[in-house]
Order: structure tokens, then sequence, then C-alpha cells
């Protein structure tokens, strides 16, 4: 059994308190959020010094605190209650990830690590789901997918846990493969490679490099699942020593080794599909729309057969499953409409499937209210322009961007084909809900909107604008 002594030693700190205190899993850094028998990290950040809340975390429910040397320095060693313990470091940050490396080690589960340009946080929840029905599961929180949020997720995971499903984001090269130093993936699962982070990374063959970074950190009998309508993994693939599981849709390029077949799109915004691996096949009802979230599906599908469970299981799982919080929301919109709420992240290729999605559905009544896309790099302007000939390729009735930089989507539906009385762009958010408000008094009732941009255009301040009041 883990205690504060152990923790103590393996971190080489210098503990006060008690050396019997068990640890069974369970981790914050927010001293409001930590439960009874967890661990609190104090960090020091930009805006706040965890190190200031030590007394705070210690009465809420901490059993084991870990503090910086320096930051006790500064603020002093606070009372510490009967059967509790604080351990001093040089380094918090430092002490975290190697005390999450050691607790992968402990607990022992399957490590499923995922990556990609689009679609890391969807899959990652897909995978948690279908995986659930044969294991006891932990997935990241949110979007806590970097150098500290994966070895908090790690801490978070109880004793008994069975597989951890970990979505690891990056900036750039080597960020990914110190998050494997950490964790350890024996299942690798790449999305795509896109041209998110082309701004920092310069190339997609870049960016491929620091994706197949979690290929490469896999043990010799480890899996990667790779989608078969990549480019860039399928090429990485063929020069691998890893064993590939492909997975995609019926006829395109590589036959993968999941398949997907017979998509049928529904007026209720679920999809049904034919899924097919391992001479069996089952229809499975995804409650979402859109052929991008049938690949997600695919790739959770293929976990599921690596990890053992079969596809009339995850096909069970995934009609139950429900997309993390500002991704593809539908939400009853004013004077008759209805909002589809996109607006956690953006790039060129999340663009356009959330366009055919509001094309598909929309019918004659569509507008798309798209924001600017950050991190593209040279190809911020190609990259915008890209989406706005397919907003006007779509048959999109009306096109209204946010941001300056949006404005080469203008620029971009305009050449397409799109109509100069059709497009409208507005310098902020407050300014595009008004003017679709407008728009939609003159549109009447079933309108359906499409609200999409990167995460720092915050374009949720326009659903919250458009949303109807009960």
């Amino acid at each position: 059994m883990w205690t504060s002594g152990k923790i103590a030693e393996h971190l080489k700190g210098q503990l006060y308190g008690d050396a019997a205190v068990p640890f069974k899993g369970g981790c914050a850094l927010d001293s409001r959020q930590v439960k009874p028998g967890e661990i609190f990290v104090a960090l020091k950040g930009e805006k706040t010094d965890g190190h200031l809340f030590l007394s705070n975390a210690l009465a809420t429910g901490a059993t084991i605190a870990i503090a910086e040397k320096s930051g006790l320095a500064g603020y002093g060693l606070p009372p510490i209650p009967e059967g509790k313990a604080v351990i001093e470091v040089e380094n918090s940050r430092e002490a975290l990830q190697s005390l999450a490396k050691a607790w992968r080690g402990e607990i022992n589960p399957k490590v499923i690590g995922i990556t990609g340009s689009t679609g890391k946080t969807t899959t990652k929840d897909m995978v948690a789901a279908v995986l659930a029905q044969k294991y006891r599961v932990y997935k990241n929180k949110e979007n806590h997918n970097n150098e500290i949020g994966l070895p908090l997720t790690i801490l978070e995971a109880a004793e008994d846990t069975e597989v951890l499903v970990l979505e690891m984001g990056m900036r750039g090269l080597g960020q990914i493969d110190a998050l494997c130093q950490i964790c350890s993936p024996t299942v690798g699962v790449i999305t795509n490679i896109g041209t998110t982070h082309l701004e920092l990374l310069g190339t997609q063959e870049r960016i491929a490099q620091a994706k197949w970074e979690l290929i490469a950190n896999l043990p010799a009998e480890g899996i990667a699942v790779l989608n078969a309508e990549d480019y860039h993994s399928v090429k990485l693939a063929a020069n691998s020593k890893r064993q590939i599981i492909f997975y995609g849709l019926e006829g395109r390029y590589a036959e993968p080794h999941v398949q997907g077949m017979s998509l049928k799109p529904s007026g209720s915004l679920h999809t049904f599909f034919q899924a097919k691996a391992q001479g069996e096949s089952c229809e499975v009802r995804l409650p979402l729309p859109g052929e991008h979230n049938v690949l997600d599906a695919l790739a959770a599908l293929a976990v599921g057969l690596v990890c053992g469970v079969s596809l009339k299981q995850g096909s069970q799982a995934l009609a139950d499953f429900e997309l993390s919080s500002m991704r593809l929301e539908v939400i009853p919109g004013i004077n008759g409409s209805t909002i589809l709420s996109d607006v956690y992240n953006a790039n060129p290729a999340s663009m356009q499937a959330s366009l055919k999605i509001l094309a598909e559905r929309g019918g004659a009544k569509t507008i798309a209210i798209l924001g600017e896309m950050y991190e593209l790099g040279e190809a911020a302007v190609s990259g915008h322009r890209e989406v706005g000939q397919a907003v006007a390729r779509l048959g999109i009735n009306k096109l209204v961007t946010v941001g300056p930089l949006a404005e080469e989507i203008a620029q971009g539906a305009l050449t397409g084909g799109l109509a100069l009385e059709q497009i409208h762009t507005c310098a902020d958010c407050r300014q595009a809900a008004a003017l679709t408000e407008q728009i939609l008094k003159e549109t009447g009732a079933g309108a359906w909107i499409l609200i999409k941009g990167s995460r720092g255009m915050r374009m949720e301040r326009i659903t919250e604008l458009l949303r109807r009041k009960e």
C-alpha cells in the first residue's frame, strides 16, 4: 500500500507529519476541489500560488500535500492536522509527473493514448464508453491533456482502475514523447494529422512527426489504431514495426480492419451505419450526426476489439454516447431556430465537417456563423478561404464571419460563388449575434445556425445571445 512515507521516499522529499497516511488514488491542484483522502499538489501559476492554500486544502479533505521548498520558505509550513502529512520537494510540477509515473506502474492498467489534429476528445470519450462495457475505466476530464493535466489524470485514478484512456495534446516536437514517458501507453490512437499547430511546427510533415511520437513509444507488443483515410498516418505506418489496426469507411483508400458501411443520416441528428470487423458485423446507432463522428466511433470500436470488447458490446455503448460540452450541441434558438453550437475549437477540417452537417440538416434556411481559426501559420489565409469555398459549395444560405482573419472565409465564399448579399462580416461576437437576429426575423422559423470558431474566439457568447430563453 502507498503511504505518505513511501511517497516522500520516492520523491526524495522531506516529510512533515504522519508517515503512515494511506493513498488509494485521487489528486487535486485546486484546494476548493480536493476530496477527502486525496493528494493536494501546490503549484505556482501565472495568477496564483497553490502554497497560499495549503492550510485550506488540508482542512477540507487532503490527507497529503506536496509543496515546494521555496513556497514553504515564503509562506511557512501550515499546521498539520493529526493523520495528515506535508511533503517538501524542490519542484512541485516535476514531483507531480514523477508520482504519476510511479502510480501508473503501481496500479498497472491498460493505457490507451489518443492524439490527432481533430476528434481527440470525442474519440477519447467514445473509447472510454466502449471499454466501460468490460473494464473499470478512467479518462481525462475536460482538456486535461498536457504536462500537468495528464499526470493529474493518472493520480486521480483509483487503485482498482483497469484502463486509463488518455487524450494527449501537443504544441511542438517532443511533447507527446514526454507524456509517454509518464503514462507508458500500450495502445496508441491517431485520429488524423491535419494543419492544426502549423504555425508552431511549420509543415504538416513535422506535425505528423510530433503525433507519431505516440506510436514510437509503444512497447514491442503495443498496437497502433490508425485512420486508413489519413495520408500521413498510412505513410508512417508503412515503416512501423508495431502492429497496426486500420479503421475507415468502406471503399476508401486501403482496406481497413474495422469498416463502416451504409451510412444513413437521420433527421433526429442520429447516424446509423454498419460496422464490420473480423467476420462480424452489426448496426450502430450513433446519437451524433456527421461522417467524422462515424470515423471516431470506428476508432473506438477498433480499440474495443483490441481489448476484448465485441462489436455488439461496443455498439451498445455508442448508442448511449453523449458529446462533451461545447461540441456540436443542439440548442433551441430564438425565432424558432435550431443552433448547432460547436464552439470548443476549430480548424479547416473540423469547420468543413460541421458545415456538411449544417447543409444536410438545415435545408434552405442555413446560417453559418464562423470565427477565426488560430495556429495555422503560413496556411492561415488559404485555410480560411478553403472554409469559405466549402460554404459556397455546400449551398449555405447565409454566412456571418467574426473577426478580421475570418474575413478571408468571406472572400473564399465569394470566389466560390456565394452571392455578396449572402455574406456578412462582423468585428465581434455581439455584432454577429445582433446581425443574425435580424436575419432570423427575415427568414422566419425553421432556420438552422452553425456557430463555430477557435477556442480563443469564445464563440459560445453568440450561442448564449441567440439561444431561446425559457
